[in-house]
């Protein structure tokens, strides 16, 4: 018996030290969880670049802008900004950090490559010290999708997420290479390349931001926002002393109405412009670039420099009429209509080529702005159509009720 409750404690015993250990092994096991989870965090989710949510982060836009070939063995890079946590990480890709009040210590032209933050730093102030070819690239949060792009500028790329824009835009020529451009002979009248250049540049900066991304319907208070400034005002034209002042509308044959906005909303003055609509072949049909061709010969033949000419065009025609100088010289003033582009040729044509097409305007001395169809899409306009629509209805209903007593009176008589 006595052996019997010896063997029984003993059992006790080793059952308890069993749940201990047990025990124990759990703690160890959720303590190791914790840690890790904690580890992992702070390895995805270091402070984000600046003017991001977290979505997307600077090793990504470090990354695309090195696959572009713009990270080249020996070149100088440099982030202006607060790096926050992610100085080490620039440090280890040799990146040097400046704060924006610090780029007066770097010298001219002396650096590759500058990563900034969108939202805290303007292009304009990394411009002094980025070289000729040199990209700029930065985040800026979703609701800052305007940039200000210099005429020396092109666009390389533009990405959006939910929580923010990456974008890039390279260095094409110094600021004052396009104040040269007006020692080339230009027509008498082509207002924007023959100012000065300090008049010439101010006339440019004086032209709306560019918009990153397509707007959608619900954009409209972007665009109204954006407040476009044309040529006449920006460089005080009166529209006087032209042969012929045109406005042209270069539209598939499908489309049209620009010419009744151009009526209403530029600032003509008491002078008359003859209207002109040339249809383009759909962007999606193989004929358009033959269009394209006929439009820039188009403006050859029927249009002399002394004119005053204005076009709403897409990017195909646009793109034609870039390869022939004799065209574009006849141009003062264009509404590059990236609508098309956008719709027919999202999957193989970024939209950033159209923002490259905008720059490349302006380096010919064209003032440029970007044309959206929701530009005709006014509220009030809307309102004014259901209100007709629900007229319409109404005098409908009415009639029916007339020619229904109307048939009653007749039974009635019978």
């Amino acid at each position: 018996m006595a052996t019997m409750k010896k063997l029984a404690a003993r059992d006790g015993r080793a059952a308890s030290n069993g749940r201990l250990l047990r025990l124990v092994a759990r703690a160890a096991l959720l303590a190791v969880v914790v840690l890790s989870l904690v580890s992992l965090r702070l390895v995805l989710s270091p402070a984000t670049a600046v003017g991001d949510d977290g979505e997307l982060y600077l090793p990504v836009l470090l990354a695309e802008v090195s696959d572009r070939g713009y990270l080249r063995h020996g070149s100088r890079s440099v982030f202006v900004g607060d790096a926050g946590s992610w100085a080490p990480f620039l440090e280890r890709h040799h990146v040097a950090v400046f704060r924006a009040g610090k780029l007066r210590e770097l010298a001219d032209e002396s650096v590759d490559a500058v990563l900034f933050d969108g939202d805290a730093v303007q292009l304009g102030a990394v411009n002094r010290v980025l070289k000729l070819g040199g990209v700029a690239a930065g985040f800026a949060t979703s609701g800052s999708s305007t940039l200000q792009l210099p005429d020396n500028y092109k666009a390389v790329f533009a990405h959006r997420s939910e929580a923010a824009i990456a974008f890039a835009v390279e260095k094409t020529t110094p600021p004052t290479t396009s104040a040269a451009v007006t020692a080339s002979p230009v027509g008498p009248h082509r207002k924007l390349l023959a100012l000065p250049g300090s008049k010439k540049d101010d006339a440019l900066a004086g032209l709306e931001a560019v918009l990153l991304e397509p707007p959608q319907r619900q954009h409209r208070r972007i665009i109204r926002r954006l407040r476009p400034r044309y040529l006449p005002e920006l460089t005080g034209d009166s529209l006087e002393g032209y042969r012929r002042r045109t406005f042209i509308d270069v539209a598939p044959s499908r489309g049209g109405g620009a010419a009744s906005w151009f009526k209403k909303h530029y600032p003509r003055g008491k002078r008359v412009f003859d209207m002109v609509r040339l249809d383009a072949a759909d962007a999606t049909e193989p004929a358009a670039s033959s269009s394209a061709a006929g439009i820039a010969e188009w403006l050859e033949g029927n249009v002399r420099e002394e004119d005053y000419v204005v076009v709403k065009a897409g990017v195909e025609a646009v793109e034609e009429i870039l390869r022939r100088r004799a065209a574009v010289r006849r141009v003062d003033e264009l509404f590059l209509d990236c609508d098309t582009r956008a719709r027919a040729h999202a999957a193989r044509s970024p939209y950033w080529e159209c923002l490259a097409l905008y720059g490349r305007l302006r380096d010919h001395g064209v003032a440029v702005h970007q044309w959206w169809e929701l530009m005709n899409a006014h509220p009030h306009r809307e309102r004014e159509k259901r209100e007709r629509e629900r007229e319409r209805e109404r005098e409908s209903e009415m009639m029916e009720l007339m020619r229904g007593k109307r048939s009653l009176w007749v039974q009635n008589k019978l």
